[in-house]
């Protein structure tokens, strides 16, 4: 019977070798350009996540010390107390060239009484932003050497079991300005005598992240200016 249907048709057969062949380097090529595309839109999608994770990172960051520094000098009682506005400074910790530290003072629990908790302090170590607490009877500054500031991270360090591995800061500066009120501003100073004195700090963070795809290294820098709203001084 199929040798009848042979005969009673003569046009059907099969492919030959070289449309087999051309078939497969067509469908390879199609394949090819699929995967291609694929990947590339994956690899742009792990680079962008890590990006937007930096971002992210940073302004959280800068959310967290702003929203601490604008407090500074604030005491909820009706008693006048100089001690939470004269409580400010800082100074180069880790010898960068510019200051990378701060700390001052503020009635964190609006209780009216000055406790060891409300002194606070935010500084650059090791590629990660710290804050420290005060511990009791001791001064608050920058210092390391000794005990005298519980410093714990304000922000995750990451580390290899991380799928965020890479992002860090590599920059956290406080410059500032302060001027006394109609009359001479000294900037890169913390403090200045003779009168009320009007306090401008300008924070800068800059933090950097190695693309997952290609160890391609991208930074990103924010900036914002801070007015204290306790001014100090007589």
């Amino acid at each position: 019977m199929l040798r009848n249907f042979v005969k009673l048709n003569p046009k059907c057969h099969g492919l030959t070798l070289i449309e087999l062949l051309i078939a497969t380097v067509l469908g390879i090529i199609v394949l090819g350009t699929i995967i291609t595309v694929f990947a590339t839109t994956v690899r742009y999608n792990a680079d962008n996540l890590q990006m937007i994770r930096l971002n992210q990172e940073l302004r959280g960051a800068m959310s967290l010390i702003s929203r601490d520094l604008r407090r500074a000098g604030y005491f909820n009682s009706a008693t006048v107390n100089t001690t939470y506005l004269d409580t400010f400074g800082g100074n180069d910790t880790d010898t960068y060239g510019f200051d990378d530290c701060i700390y001052f003072a503020y009635d964190i629990d609006s209780d009216g009484t000055i406790e060891e908790s409300d002194y606070v302090a935010f500084r650059l170590k090791v590629d990660e932003i710290q804050i420290g607490i005060k511990e009791v009877g001791t001064d608050i500054d920058c210092d390391d050497s000794g005990d005298n500031i519980d410093w714990q991270e304000a922000i995750t360090k990451y580390n290899d079991d991380d799928d965020r591995f890479g992002i860090k800061v590599t920059r956290l500066e406080f410059e500032p300005e302060c001027s006394i009120a109609g009359g001479i501003v000294y900037p890169g100073d913390f403090t200045c005598a003779g009168g009320v004195e009007v306090r401008n700090i300008t924070i800068t963070i800059t933090g950097q992240v190695t693309t997952p795809v290609d160890g391609t290294v991208v930074s990103r820098t924010l900036t914002e200016t801070i007015k204290l709203r306790n001014d100090s001084g007589v």
